[in-house]
């Protein structure tokens, strides 16, 4: 008995070390990504201002916050062949390691009172640098985590979004603890560059876990193949179903970036007020996506993500208007959690498992990847900046619901195209 019980305790604890590394990588990834949009007005200060006054230096830096999206297909097409020739474990270090060197840019480039504009220009190479390592994240992060065990795919794949959810809640805990305890001088003076030097930590401790991790059973040796060349002749109809079904999370995501900058600028709430909300979305972001991905294994999948898209999608103008009406952090916070509830849980979180249902696990990190990064260009890294201009010049404050609305019905329109192909290929796909 105590013979066979050591093997299987092994297994375990390296399963764990496996999911633990994986998920930490795309930890990093959000905590960054949500950092960057807290800081957006702090940003404008310190690197895009040049003397110019008005909304330019805001803008500069929301677009700024959208360029790294730019280059996520590059990454997502490198490092998803990558992956899916060498290896899950393989990919995940390469992509936890260029993170990590664009995070640590982030936090030690001297503003723009130091080197003049090449501070923005140095800070738009680091987001590049980091939107290339994010690109080929999250398909091998969730190429890795779905083929633990495909009867609970969608609650192992829902993991990266609870760690993404703890990387939401302590990057906003932080936010908040600097302007709460920093004066806005300090703040200039470097103070905001605490949390992104916490964040330059949790780079090399991730890379190093992915290091001792183990490979996914379902890749067990190089594949001498071109993963692109076979998804542009056979999948391209999936991988624009994908698209458009990621679309969705996408923008909820960058949405909830956005709302502290909104519920500031827009809605001229404090600085700590704004991010009440955020703190509290961060917290259900990391309890729900296991739940409702746990539901969407042992039920119908697409349904529930149709419900849930359904019910966010029509609430989102009301919600809004609501809260346009009469601004607190209290109707802030109510607002951001109904999104997070509907999008980010009932929606978002059976996404990777969907899409490792509708990709052969023979190009499937590429794949994903291509596909997220897609989306996340077309429809996250500029949301921000979109909702910040359509605000500003229709004068419509609740303008950010419609645009929730239409993204809704095109992933709801596209979960519904993309249904066909999951059923005609479950029968040749692999684990």
């Amino acid at each position: 008995m105590a013979a066979t019980a050591a093997p299987a305790t092994v297994r375990d604890a390296g399963q764990a070390r496996t999911i633990l590394a994986t998920v930490l990588g795309g930890a990093l990834e959000w905590y960054d990504l949500l950092l960057y949009g807290l800081f957006s007005v702090t940003f404008s200060r310190l690197f895009f201002s040049s003397g110019a006054g008005g909304a330019r230096p805001l803008l500069l830096s929301l677009g700024s916050f959208g360029v790294a999206f730019v280059v996520r297909p590059l990454g997502a097409a490198w490092l998803g062949s990558w992956t899916d020739r060498h290896g899950r474990r393989s990919g995940l270090i390469l992509s936890s390691a260029l993170m990590t060197i664009g995070t640590g840019a982030v936090a030690l480039i001297p503003d723009s009172r130091s080197i003049g504009p090449a501070a923005g220009l140095l800070l738009v190479v680091s987001r590049l640098l980091q939107g290339f390592a994010a690109g080929g994240e999250f398909g091998s992060a969730s190429a890795m985590l779905a083929e633990r065990d495909p009867a609970r795919r969608g609650f192992y794949a829902s993991l990266q979004w609870s760690a993404s959810g703890f990387s939401v809640t302590l990057a906003a805990f932080l936010a908040w603890c600097v302007h709460h305890f920093f004066s806005d001088r300090q703040i200039d003076a470097g103070a905001w560059r605490l949390p992104f030097l916490f964040g330059l930590v949790m780079g090399p401790f991730a890379t190093w876990l992915r290091l001792r991790s183990a490979e996914s059973a379902v890749f067990s040796r190089r594949e001498n193949h071109t993963p692109l060349r076979e998804i542009m002749r056979g999948d391209k109809r999936r991988m624009i179903l994908a698209i458009g079904t990621v679309g969705l999370g996408a923008t909820g995501s960058a949405l909830n970036v956005y709302m502290p900058t909104y519920a500031r600028t827009v809605l001229h709430l404090s600085e700590t007020g704004s991010l009440f909300g955020t703190v509290v979305s961060g917290i259900l972001s990391i309890v729900l996506p296991p739940v409702f991905a746990g539901l969407g294994d042992r039920t119908a999948r697409r349904g529930l993500m149709i419900t849930a898209a359904t019910i966010g999608g029509l609430a989102a103008w009301p919600l809004f208007a609501w809260l346009a009406a009469a601004p607190s952090a209290t109707r802030l916070m109510l607002v951001q959690s109904v999104f997070i509830v509907c999008i980010y849980g009932g929606y978002y979180a059976s996404v990777p498992a969907l899409m490792a249902d509708l990709f052969p696990a023979r190009n499937r990190a590429s794949a994903i990847a291509l596909s997220y990064a897609a989306s996340q260009l077309l429809f996250g890294g500029f949301t921000p900046l979109l909702l910040s201009l359509l605000t500003r010049r229709s004068g419509n404050l609740p303008a950010p619901g419609l645009y929730l609305l239409a993204m809704s019905v095109l992933s709801i329109s596209c979960l519904c195209l993309a249904g066909p192909s999951i059923r005609d290929g479950a029968a040749r796909r692999s684990t």
